[in-house]
């Protein structure tokens, strides 16, 4: 797009992105316990950039989720394009809220709250073309989350009033490490090429396979790679990944009556398929851990969001006080 041959707007668009990362970043000191069950802090930001550009806010709510996939490590999951998909259409939504609706009949607050709604039919209606139609079950309680999380997100954004245009703070203390990024001959940019390309296919490969055995040993293989690559193994995640998987697929008779939770029968073959599926979202997962290791080039939008965001969780490292505080003192 034109716009992004303008280094004053490139360099806002990248700091704006850098700005959904830190959110992610002290979300993620926040305790979680089952996916899609997230409060969203990065939001804040897309509240805060409704008066933005067009063209630069849906860019926004695509980097949003792609730096934050590239930086969790989710890149090659499902979770990546459910991220996107979300992402995208939840701030599209506000956007058109924000732009046709009076602010007297919608306020932020409703503005953030509708963005989640949105977010959450989203994330079920993707997450059911994989798990099953079960994991509608689950969108009231995830709907009633969301509700509450879009409040907290307007009443931040309310509180910390960001300054979207502030992106020169940044930009000099970016330019010496971009200068010096971009020594980086060409072969180590086709060896990453190639790598990325490597992940992608073996990852989307085990989509394909349905032999627990064979999936089994594909997670040990993933995880052994991600621990190579020196990224810690949390069970965790993992842990929580496939609760919510097997909670989704109880939903869904297949096969041989195991035994009754109330008036729902647990089948062999749902908690079967649960089991594959839980094998191969946690192998993709894991692999895709190995993709931190990727450096886009520095005079990229993400090479350039990245590299504020260094700069910012430097700060919010050094920093002391409370959570707001820490934030505060890393813009």
């Amino acid at each position: 797009m034109p716009f992004l041959n303008n280094a004053s707007k490139k360099s806002q668009l990248a700091y704006l992105t850098a700005l959904t990362l830190l959110f992610s970043y002290a979300e993620m000191i926040l305790p979680r316990t089952l996916p899609f069950f997230r409060l969203g802090l990065a939001n804040i930001i897309i509240l805060s950039s409704l008066e933005i550009e067009l063209s630069s806010f849906l860019i926004l709510s695509i980097l949003k989720a792609a730096a934050s996939s590239l930086m969790g490590g989710t890149l090659f999951s499902p979770f990546f394009l459910i991220s996107l998909a979300q992402s995208f259409f939840s701030a599209l939504v506000m956007r058109l809220a924000y732009k046709t609706v009076s602010k007297k009949l919608v306020s932020l607050y409703g503005i953030s709250v509708l963005g989640s709604a949105v977010s959450a039919l989203v994330q079920m209606a993707l997450a059911g073309l994989y798990l099953g139609s079960g994991t509608f079950a689950l969108l009231g309680p995830i709907l009633i989350f969301n509700t509450l999380s879009g409040l907290l997100t307007a009443f931040l954004c309310e509180k910390l009033k960001i300054d979207v245009k502030n992106a020169e703070t940044i930009q000099s203390a970016q330019s010496d490490s971009q200068e010096a990024a971009n020594q980086k001959n060409t072969k180590q940019n086709v060896l990453q090429i190639i790598f990325l390309v490597f992940l992608l296919l073996l990852s989307a490969s085990l989509f394909f396979i349905k032999n627990l055995y064979i999936l089994a040993a594909a997670l040990f293989f993933s995880l052994t790679a991600q621990k190579l690559f020196k990224r810690k193994i949390f069970i965790l995640p993992h842990l929580s990944l496939w609760l919510f998987i097997f909670i989704s697929s109880i939903f869904i008779p297949n096969g041989k009556v195991i035994f009754k939770i109330w008036n729902i029968s647990v089948t062999q073959g749902a908690l079967l398929l649960a089991l594959q599926k839980s094998l191969t979202l946690s192998a993709v997962s894991a692999l895709s851990q190995c993709a931190v290791c990727l450096q886009p080039s520095p005079s990229s939008l993400m090479g350039m969001s990245i590299e504020y965001y260094r700069i910012m969780t430097d700060r919010f490292m050094q920093s002391e006080g409370s959570l707001l505080k820490r934030i505060d003192s890393a813009f």
